[in-house]
């Protein structure tokens, strides 16, 4: 397919090579932020048509040895292979311990450091390489807009185009490493009813319930075959695409939501063409920031960014100081969701363990001769699944059997270690900015059993696990034995996981209010701007890099009719999800900083209208000065005792009046700080999952969120209500 040639003047020859700097305002077809699994694949796509120019910024260097890579260990310097590329090196590539990978861990989130691939192909360049496809009922359970015929049949154009995939990867044809998989294939089958099967063949991966295999991986001739090395192996001979490396975005320019540049390292500028796209594919928690940073985002953050001085240009851009330009999109950054992880590890005398940081050199000596053995994989040799319902709610458990012992179990010569996983938590969190515009990528810690449903169903999984391999005599190791199984679950709760996903999550569904990118894969309020990455997923199933992958094949389809058609409508915003009003007046309160701007008014109840009719303004505080000043603030915040002001928080009408004295019973869904009850309400609201709260002053004040209101149980001091 061949497209018109309004898309380019003349032809220019681009020397796809790396840097930091383009040369100025240069003008792209496609311009794709991050280049991941899912934006490398669609730049490969799209760039086969020689008339598309197609230009991926990365933050992050260059990583494997195809994509420049130099960061090769010693014994692999006479073929140059760099860590990324050996399989076998993936316990220490994606080590956030180990200090030589400083320069590829993320360093834009304020709090938390995370091992997320700040380099050419992001995850899929750290990650296991493991390679699934996801069950045909997944795509319309999420309400996916293409059907499970089509999502397949993009998985076989990739698979037989760009990346192989296999469950032996040696390419001597022997299975290596093998003594866990044999202590645990019999556990499961013996004292849990498993069957084998080849996970990603249709029979099984429609019907995964107790069924196990060895572990897939997208590895071929015992390298890591990921879009690094076979899609920018395709690409960097283009003469239309060019990949730069050290090249953070800072913002895309849009005017009401149709993208026209993107500005990168503070204040390098492209352009993006009449006809032209963005395609976000920095990752689930890094997609959010450039969206929120460029004023598409919900309300209060792009509020709360335009009131720090300069600091956050694409914020105002040409729009001036009013937010006339913001697409207010209120669900980017929220529906954050990773898989649920335990890892237990056990010793079995049958068991040899293989500890990939501690190589044989006989290991090395093989890898290096022909890219046999054991360093032609990653470690993970089983994996299985079981799916049952813990309290009323459907579970999909995932047990992956790892050739070594974790922790302090790590060198033991007999242990292995079974990571053990919830695909589909309940539990959600959401990427924000605070006020002083730092960005968190976990805004209320509530990310991992953090719902007491999630929280049983781990550890029933473990127990299960357990008591099947105790019963084919393994010792559990990991845990004292005088401690509680589920006490020792519980004191693990917090392992990442880094299948993140759900921030702006993708459905065909339009009464869909939860929804951020529409049927078109399309930032919900925008005409040009697509997502790529895992933030278009809403649920987590198998391990997502194959996903990612496939949506990166999609969108690449979905933006090649768009550069024939040009950007079409926006798909139009939800409807407000219900009007402000003022909470309860808090006399002799006064609200420290956070200022906005002031008006006159006679009355502190006359703050209640000016507030409301404001933009950003989420509280004031009420003084005599002038006649009577209204201090308009973004939010909250800190207080101090000032005798006779008044202050108040603004909250949605959208919550049932509130039951004094009374707390609700149902599942807690997490828990987040706010001085009074009347700002839980904002708080359930943006909270997926959550219907309904309770209030107590625990630390200065906590909403409990809830599932649903539940019974109504009295408790002094206790103010409830329901999100309606």
């Amino acid at each position: 397919m061949r497209l018109p040639r309004f898309l380019t003047a003349s032809s220019v020859l681009l020397l796809a090579v790396f840097a930091s700097q383009a040369h100025a305002i240069d003008t792209y077809d496609v311009v794709v932020v991050g280049s991941g699994p899912g934006g490398l694949i669609a730049a490969e796509y799209l760039s086969r048509d020689p008339l598309v120019k197609v230009l991926v910024l990365e933050a992050g260097l260059p990583s494997v040895q195809a994509s420049g890579g130099t960061d090769v260990p010693s014994y692999a310097q006479s073929k140059g292979f760099t860590k990324f590329d050996i399989p076998g090196e993936y316990d220490a590539a994606a080590s956030v311990f180990d200090s030589s990978n400083a320069k590829y861990t993320t360093d834009y989130l304020d709090d938390r450091k995370l091992p997320l691939g700040q380099l050419v192909g992001g995850c899929s360049t750290i990650n296991a390489a493991l390679y699934f496809r996801v069950p045909d009922s997944y795509i319309s359970q999420t309400q996916w807009p293409f059907s499970a015929d089509h999502v397949n049949q993009l998985y076989d154009a990739m698979e037989n185009e760009v990346y192989g995939t296999t469950d032996n990867p040696s390419p001597d044809g022997k299975a290596y490493v093998q003594e866990a998989y044999n202590i645990v294939s019999r556990a499961l089958q013996n004292h849990g009813g498993y069957q084998s099967k080849s996970l990603n063949e249709a029979e099984a991966r429609n019907n995964k319930d107790r069924t196990y295999g060895h572990a897939p991986f997208a590895i071929k001739n015992g390298l890591r075959d990921s879009p690094a090395k076979t899609c920018w192996g395709k690409m960097k001979s283009r003469p239309n695409v060019k990949l730069l490396t050290s090249a953070r975005v800072s913002y895309i320019k849009h005017t009401h939501g149709q993208a026209t540049g993107v500005v990168y390292n503070d204040n390098i500028e492209v352009a993006v063409s009449a006809h032209g796209s963005v395609i976000m594919a920095a990752g689930a928690l890094g997609t959010p920031k450039v969206l929120i940073q460029s004023g598409i985002g919900p309300r209060d953050q792009l509020s709360a960014l335009q009131a720090l001085s300069n600091r956050f240009p694409g914020v105002k851009q040409t729009f001036g100081n009013n937010g006339d330009g913001w697409v207010l999109n209120e669900n980017i950054g929220k529906s954050l969701f990773d898989t649920t992880l335990v890892l237990a590890s056990f010793s079995h005398p049958e068991m040899r363990s293989f500890q990939y940081r501690n190589k044989p050199q006989d290991a090395i000596n093989q890898y290096m001769r022909d890219q046999t053995g054991p360093l032609s994989t990653s470690g993970p040799v089983l994996i299985g699944y079981e799916n049952y319902e813990v309290q009323n709610r459907m579970y999909e458990f995932q047990i992956t059997v790892l050739t070594n012992g974790f922790g302090d179990s790590y060198t033991n010569p007999n242990g292995f270690t079974t990571s053990l996983y919830i695909n589909n938590p309940e539990s959600r969190d959401m990427c924000s900015f605070d006020s002083s515009g730092r960005y968190r990528g976990f805004t209320y810690n509530s990310l991992y059993m953090a719902t007491n449903r999630d929280l049983a169903a781990i550890q029933n999984y473990t127990a299960k696990v357990v008591d099947m391999l105790q019963k084919e005599g393994a010792s559990f190791v990991s845990k004292s034995s005088s401690q509680l199984l589920n006490d020792w679950v519980n004191g693990n709760r917090n392992y990442v996981t880094h299948h993140f996903g759900g921030t702006c999550y993708v459905s065909q569904d339009s009464s869909d209010t939860s929804r951020c990118a529409d049927d078109k894969l399309r930032v919900v309020g925008t005409s040009n701007i697509y997502i790529g990455d895992a933030s278009a997923m809403r649920d987590g199933t198998v391990n997502p890099y194959g996903f990612i992958m496939y949506t990166g094949r999609e969108v690449g389809q979905l933006v090649q009719s768009s550069l024939l058609t040009g950007p079409l409508a926006p798909t139009p915003l939800p409807p407000a999800t219900g009007a402000t009003q003022c909470g309860a007046m808090e006399p002799n309160v006064d609200i420290i900083g956070n200022d906005l701007s002031s008006a006159l008014a006679p009355r502190a109840e006359d703050c209640c209208s000016i507030c409301q009719s404001t933009i950003g303004c989420g509280a004031f505080t009420w003084s005599n000065y002038n006649g009577g000043t209204c201090w308009l603030k973004s939010s909250k915040g800190q207080t101090t005792t000032t005798s006779g002001v008044v202050s108040s928080v603004m909250v949605s009408s959208q919550c049932s009046k509130i039951d004094e004295n009374t707390d609700y019973s149902s599942t807690d869904v997490g828990q987040a700080g706010s001085s009074t009850a009347e700002g839980c309400c904002k708080i359930c609201k943006a909270r997926p999952g959550c219907g309904a709260f309770s209030w107590t002053d625990y630390e200065g004040g906590t909403c409990w969120l809830k599932s649903d209101r539940g019974a109504a149980v009295p408790k002094t001091g206790a103010r409830s209500a329901v999100v309606v």
